[in-house]
Formats: C-alpha cells, structure tokens, sequence
C-alpha cells in the first residue's frame, strides 16, 4: 500500500465535510512532508498517526457543539423542573389542595430555563462570528429539547392513562418531571410545550444578542 492510498484511508477519521473541504489540501502536505522528512518512515507515521488523531478528535468535538448545548438546555431544564417539583410536595399544604398551576405560565417559566441555558452553553462554545453565522441552526437547539421533553410527556400521559397502575412509578417513563402543572388534556399539554418553545427563542435572542457599544467621541 502507497504512503498516499494509507493516508486517504486515515483521514475518514476526520467528519465527512471537513475531509471533503481540505481532504486534497491535507493530502499534498503531507506527500510533500514526506519527500523532505529526515527520519525513518516508523518516525514519520507516528508523527502523522498521533497528530491526525489529535486534529480529528477536535473536529468532532468541534461538530458536536450544537448537540453539546441543546444537552445542555435539556439537563438544566430537567433538573429545574425535578427542583420545582421536589419543593412543591415537601413544602406543600392542604391549603393548597385544588390550586391548580396554570400551564401557560408553567410552560413560559421553564422555557425562560431552556432558553437561558442553552444561550449561555452557546455563548460559551461558540464564537461570536459563528454565532451571528449560524442564528438558525443555534436557534433549532431549542427544538431538540423541546421535542424529547413533549414525547416523555406524551408517553407518560398515554400509558398512566391506560395503564393506571402506572401512577405507582410516574417517574419512570417520565424524563421531563410535569411539576405541579398537571395538564388536563392533549390541548393543556401542547399550549404547555408551546409556551416553552416560545419564551425558550425568546430569552436565548436577547441572551445572544449582539452588544451594542455606543462610542463616544473625546
């Protein structure tokens, strides 16, 4: 097997869009390396193995920022709403027995969570020229959680509904805990989930938008 042929093989550890972009590019360099290394080609492999592992790993890692902060969203706003259900029912009274928690502003609240978190997750991994880049594909980060969050609860409704020994274990289907909101019907569980979406876009465009700096002239 040539030294060329070997290398090719090797760069499919790299993601498929950056081997296509500088798969060529990085193939002359390192022909050309080659023909002017002083070492042993034991020396020169090593060199080549170890630092195209090294690169490919960044590359995906660099890949995987999206799914990183829509995670993110969904592990803060899990933990937040197993926090508001845990301090409901230990701080709960029967003065409270029938007191509904209206779904919309539920909803709005956790998506104030989502959208926050999932913000700073971005402002953290992503450049700011990236992120005015890519406002829709950061943006789509809050459909991810959305959409694992409703088809938990639309799971759990469905079996505690026709399974109602399913109430013993509510937790178990249900990754997304409801919270004291306890939507009444299909139509309370999808305004619910809405709300969420909605506040979720809003709070991340205002945590994400550009600083504006006035100048001043001295």
């Amino acid at each position: 097997m040539t030294a060329e042929r070997a290398y090719r093989l090797l760069l499919h550890v790299y993601p498929r869009r950056f081997r296509e972009e500088y798969g060529d590019e990085m193939l002359a360099a390192v022909s050309e390396m080659r023909r002017h290394f002083d070492g042993s080609a034991t020396a020169f492999w090593t060199f080549v193995l170890r630092d195209t592992v090294c690169a490919a790993g960044r590359e995906r890692l660099h890949s995987m920022r999206w799914l990183a902060t829509a995670a993110c969203g969904l592990l803060v706003t899990t933990i937040a709403g197993d926090l508001v259900t845990w301090t409901y029912g230990y701080f709960y009274h029967p003065y409270f027995e029938g007191v509904p928690v209206r779904v919309l502003p539920y909803g709005i609240a956790l998506g104030l969570v989502l959208g926050g978190s999932t913000a700073m997750a971005q402002r953290l991994l992503f450049p700011s020229a990236e992120r005015r880049a890519h406002q829709w594909m950061l943006a789509s980060a809050i459909a991810l959680p959305v959409a694992i969050l409703f088809c938990s609860a639309a799971i759990d409704r469905a079996v505690t509904g026709v399974l109602p020994i399913a109430n013993v274990h509510p937790r178990v289907l249900d990754v997304f805990v409801l919270g004291p909101a306890r939507p009444q019907g299909w139509s309370d569980l999808a305004i619910q989930f809405a709300a969420m979406a909605a506040s979720a876009l809003v709070v991340r465009a205002l945590v994400l938008m550009p600083r504006v700096r006035s100048r001043h002239a001295h």
